[in-house]
């Protein structure tokens, strides 16, 4: 099993995570055939198409700026793409084109309905007082696709947020893996669409539970205070949302019958996963013991997050619960993201902060170095790597630098 290790190094700033940069400049591209299209992901700061075996195949932008985030998502039936951003909602299709901004005010917390004919979104830069004192509300609103424009309409004001939840010091590898998947631990707040008039969302964010609210009533209910929706996944139907628990477990909820079924887990903290095409199994990141780990001086003020893990890719068997491990693919940050195929697991993962702590470590940095100081995003900023990994455990490999937020087109 080959693994190619690129050691590129980054840092970045204290950001707001729900705020990151804006800036575009799109692309004009050609048509292409849509069948040869499998995923989408940004690479070298803009968003392409790319074919079966994980390369590129069209531009179709918007381009990005240093540690500007975003979140993709296809409509269920794959025939289009949309890009989110604190700028805007940038849509383009399987046949390519370039991304084109659409009217409307959205947010990178968004999600579509199951037809895909409505989105849903958090509006992160309209934070209210919750009930509870030291918490945070923001609205949820809900816009048709076809006929978009201004401010969505108001839903309810959901989760419960501790103040200052959506902001925080992100240095090095931690910017890099925020514009993709959120905070390392807890992701982004998940909306999570379910059959009829009922929406799921992260209830308690960044701590763990999951709430339900009915779209047409405003109604909230908890739904389940052991779920974890930062890492979870909902399969291509989008009749069956799968996550871990705080009590060491995967549980898939049948979001038509509403049962669940849970699977035992013992090998690690689960980071990413994604679903099978057939519903079969579950593809699994689990972040372990890091191999060659990087400690960090205590005479080292500054703030920086320096955890890492090796990290390890599992498959778990929906129908007969066994575990196999398909690769082992050495020390990182984190994984940002990750898409599944019938053939492959693609997935990113974010460089560690390596000449950052050792320059800290030697005195070459000063040990309270701002987070503000303009080297950390001129001299140290780290890489991300896409992997390709078969889905029977026979190839793992790295296969392109400088990849991140890759989702994988719904193909019927």
């Amino acid at each position: 099993m080959g693994s190619i290790r690129r050691r590129v190094i980054f840092l970045g700033i204290v950001v707001a995570l729900l705020l990151l940069l804006a800036g575009v400049k799109n692309p004009t591209l050609a048509r292409q055939n849509s069948a040869d299209v499998y995923l989408a992901y940004v690479h070298t700061n803009t968003v392409q198409l790319a074919d079966a075996s994980g390369n590129p195949i069209n531009t179709v932008g918007p381009e990005f700026q240093t540690g500007q985030a975003a979140s993709l998502f296809w409509t269920p039936d794959g025939e289009r793409l949309y890009i989110a951003r604190r700028d805007g909602l940038y849509e383009t299709s399987a046949t390519g084109g370039a991304a084109v901004r659409l009217p409307g005010d959205f947010s990178i917390t968004i999600a579509p309905d199951r037809s895909g004919k409505s989105i849903y979104y958090i509006e992160s830069s309209n934070p209210a007082e919750s009930d509870q004192a030291g918490f945070i509300t923001f609205p949820l609103r809900e816009t048709s696709m076809l006929d978009m424009g201004g401010t969505g309409r108001l839903v309810n004001y959901i989760g419960n947020y501790s103040i200052g939840s959506s902001e925080a010091a992100l240095g090095g590898a931690a910017f890099q893996y925020a514009r993709d998947g959120g905070v390392l631990g807890s992701g982004r707040p998940r909306l999570i669409p379910t059959y009829g008039t009922t929406l799921f969302y992260s209830c308690c964010f960044p701590d763990a539970g999951l709430n339900a609210i009915d779209i047409a009533t405003g109604e909230i209910r908890a739904y389940d205070s052991t779920f974890i929706p930062g890492p979870s996944a909902i399969n291509g139907s989008l009749s069956r949302l799968a996550g871990p628990t705080i009590n060491g477990t995967i549980r898939v909820i049948d979001l038509i019958t509403a049962g669940t079924r849970d699977y035992p887990i013992n090998f690690g903290e689960v980071e990413r996963m994604a679903w099978a095409l057939d519903d079969s199994a579950l593809y699994l990141v689990v972040r372990g013991t890091p191999r060659d780990p990087l400690p960090l001086s205590p005479l080292v003020t500054s703030p920086l997050d320096d955890r890492e893990a090796d990290i390890f890719v599992w498959r778990l068997d929906l129908v007969t619960g066994s575990l196999a491990q398909l690769a082992e693919l050495g020390d990182f940050y984190g994984v940002s993201s990750i898409a599944a195929t019938d053939e492959y697991v693609f997935l990113t993962a974010v460089e560690r902060n390596v000449a950052l702590i050792n320059d800290l470590n030697s005195g070459r940095l000063p040990p309270d170095l701002s987070p503000a100081d303009p080297r950390l995003t001129s001299d140290y900023l780290t890489g991300s790597v896409l992997f390709r990994i078969r889905t029977d455990g026979s190839e793992a490999l790295s296969i392109l630098a400088d990849v991140w937020g890759v989702v994988a087109r719904p193909r019927h």
